[in-house]
């Protein structure tokens, strides 16, 4: 295990107090003599933010719907508290770098999530992804050509996983963690780079690997760069081919197997780059990155059924849930600002805060936000609420910790 440090290097932070330190281009057939029976896709309907105008795909192939990429930005309220009693309230001091905003103010953890001695020099294209076991209390870091690296000791200390060697030769973009009862929790990641899934659970073994799909939209054998996966349960898991032909899919857990059942397409967005699962209304969350939207994917209807808008500008790479609260980690912020995590109240469609790991906090190297994660430990008076994130061109990771302070 590595010792507490290399966070500071990871994003060339210098501080006194510690020196070092994740609609359809027509895949469907339209109403020219082509059966049900041949269709191998279902095109998308979309709802907007905007006062309804609702279009779906009906039977018999018949499309009504003009794809719809924009969206009305959320509005931005401002919230006093939060989903958890507040920390304990600190005293404004002279020099304390915060970000955030009302309930939601964060400040740097620099003594966390320690990068390990011997991958340092793998951190300038980190391109990967975080989940969170939370029954073993371990983040986990999708590494490209590393693998999984392993936070444990409330993100103390780190160690590369050793794992079955296939999750080291590509690129861990997106992943997905599923827990259950009495068994290890499963693990799916999507490997842009060699365009395969991967299924594991947290012993990290014997991966068992999806390749491209064989279904219509990819006959041909080529254009697949899956960029994330989500967990609907533990039979079923959804892939979101963000860099490839931009359809989302579900695939049967055992076997590893697509369904042939495909949506999405580049007109639905030019990026569908995150996925994510969303219990609160058994939908899936699709981040339409260069649109910077959230789309949400109703999965007994098969369409979209709301679409919550980001600032314009925004490149949104994800979402990570956590009661009514997102993550929203973007590339890029409004007007081609350095990237920054939003928060995002899903039950009353606001952002509530806007968090600037870069601007705000110091971390100089974090550009572009690839992915975010929540980090919840403790119980009362001891719980302490983090967001750990992670970020690409330059790659790195950081953690930064929510305080109680006033406005």
């Amino acid at each position: 295990m590595a010792h507490p440090r290399g966070l500071l290097q990871a994003f060339g932070l210098n501080s006194p107090a510690h020196p070092s330190r994740s609609a359809h281009s027509a895949f469907h057939p339209e109403s020219n003599g082509i059966s049900l029976a041949r269709a191998a896709v279902l095109a998308l309907a979309v709802l907007t933010t905007a006062p309804a105008t609702f279009a779906h795909e009906v039977a018999g192939g018949h499309n009504h719907s003009d794809e719809v990429t924009t969206a009305t930005p959320l509005p931005f309220v401002v919230e006093h508290a939060g989903p958890v009693r507040a920390p304990k309230a600190m005293k404004p001091q002279p020099g304390l770098k915060v970000t955030g905003q009302g309930f939601w103010k964060f400040v740097a953890a620099t003594d966390l999530v320690p990068v390990p001695a011997e991958i340092q020099s793998k951190l300038t294209p980190a391109h990967g992804t975080l989940i969170v076991d939370q029954a073993t209390d371990t983040v986990y870091w999708g590494l490209q050509q590393v693998g999984f690296v392993a936070f444990s000791n409330k993100l103390s200390q780190s160690w590369v996983v050793a794992g079955d060697p296939i999750l080291a030769k590509g690129n861990l973009h997106g992943a997905d963690i599923y827990p259950r009862r009495g068994q290890r929790p499963l693990i799916a990641a999507a490997d842009n780079m060699n365009g395969q899934v991967y299924l594991t659970d947290t012993t990290f073994k014997k991966a068992e690997v999806l390749p491209i799909p064989s279904g219509q939209p990819y006959a041909d054998k080529k254009g697949f760069a899956p960029t994330d996966v989500a967990f609907l349960n533990d039979h079923e898991v959804w892939v979101t081919d963000g860099y490839g032909k931009a359809w989302f899919m579900p695939a049967t857990v055992s076997p590893f197997k697509y369904q042939d059942k495909y949506f999405g397409g580049k007109a639905f967005s030019g990026t569908p780059h995150g996925i994510t699962y969303d219990p609160r209304t058994k939908s899936m969350l699709v981040s339409a990155r260069p649109e910077g939207l959230v789309k949400q994917f109703d999965l007994k209807h098969e369409h979209v059924h709301n679409i919550d808008g980001l600032p314009a500008g925004s490149t949104v790479c994800d979402v990570d849930i956590w009661g009514d609260y997102a993550l929203a980690p973007c590339l890029d912020g409004a007007k081609q600002s350095h990237g920054p995590i939003y928060i995002i109240n899903l039950k009353k469609h606001t952002v509530v805060a806007t968090l600037k790991v870069m601007d705000d906090l110091g971390y100089e190297k974090a550009l572009h936000i690839h992915d975010a994660c929540w980090y919840v430990t403790g119980k009362g008076s001891k719980q302490e609420v983090y967001v750990v994130f992670t970020n690409w061109n330059p790659g790195g990771i950081g953690a930064i910790k929510l305080v109680n302070l006033p406005d």
